[in-house]
């Protein structure tokens, strides 16, 4: 990868960064409902921001142990736009985060770790989901009807499904670390039109399955999937065969051969 490495790898130290710096500095809070516009309130966990898109509300620095309750956030039925950023979530039985109904939200910077899903949309669209961190979750990201949103520069280990998405297109996913788990990327129930480029595919037993045509890469660079070998006659850093994502014809033409988010091997040495 070329231009874009430099973008990814310095978006996945920021994320552990910014996560290694979260670890010690939020305060615990317990689980946040907002049902209506005038909800966003100190109660709820709002901080700061008037609900604009140049000021949007800020939910920010909190620890959330749901608990087994089944949401740590759930958000429904509103219009103004929000950012949850650096909030950690643990022990939510159905979603860690929940939208619903929801526009113009960012989720940045935050922890989910032990929950049933990390992040829920449901009938949600023009948001965003960017250098986060999910971990040890059933699945990280559940989309259902959802379509236009992102899911950029962030970290998946070790997630029965990292992402997941039903019957939701025309969404990003860019720049991912998916690492460790059963399915990388699923993609369901005419779920198409998904732009899939640049993510690290490492050590899942399935890196990806789709139902309906998808894109996989843009042109010139696709996405890097541990295990893939074929051969590199021009030393571009891509392989020169397409990967096959599915026997519909769906494929990855331009599969890299590395990744910057993927420690290259040790050269190889004679025993002696």
């Amino acid at each position: 990868m070329k231009q874009g490495a430099g973008l990814f790898c310095t978006a996945f130290l920021l994320v552990l960064i910014s996560a290694a710096a979260f670890a010690g500095d939020g305060a615990d809070h317990p689980a946040i409902l907002i049902s209506n516009d005038y909800e966003f309130t100190v109660e709820n966990g709002v901080c700061s921001g008037s609900g604009t898109l140049n000021d949007p509300y800020i939910i920010e620095n909190w620890i959330i142990d749901a608990g087994y309750d089944n949401y740590g956030i759930k958000i429904h039925g509103t219009t103004r736009a929000f950012i949850i950023r650096n909030v950690e979530i643990s022990g939510a039985a159905k979603s860690a985060v929940y939208l619903s109904y929801v526009k113009n939200a960012k989720i940045e910077n935050c922890i989910f770790e032990g929950n049933w899903v990390g992040v829920t949309l449901n009938f949600s669209s023009i948001n965003r989901i960017a250098g986060c961190v999910f971990a040890d979750n059933t699945d990280g990201i559940r989309f259902y009807f959802s379509s236009n949103n992102q899911i950029l520069t962030n970290t998946f280990e070790d997630n029965e499904a990292a992402i997941w998405l039903d019957a939701s297109n025309n969404n990003e996913l860019l720049g991912n670390y998916i690492g460790n788990c059963y399915t990388g990327v699923y993609l369901n129930l005419d779920s198409e039109a998904n732009t899939i480029v640049g993510n690290a595919f490492v050590n899942n037993v399935r890196h990806a399955y789709t139902d309906d045509p998808n894109i996989w890469d843009d042109g010139t660079e696709g996405n890097y999937w541990d295990g893939f070998k074929a051969i590199d006659a021009d030393e571009d850093g891509i392989w020169d065969s397409p990967r096959e994502i599915s026997i519909d014809g769906d494929q990855d033409n331009f599969p890299l051969m590395t990744h910057p988010l993927v420690p290259a091997p040790p050269p190889a040495t004679c025993d002696v």
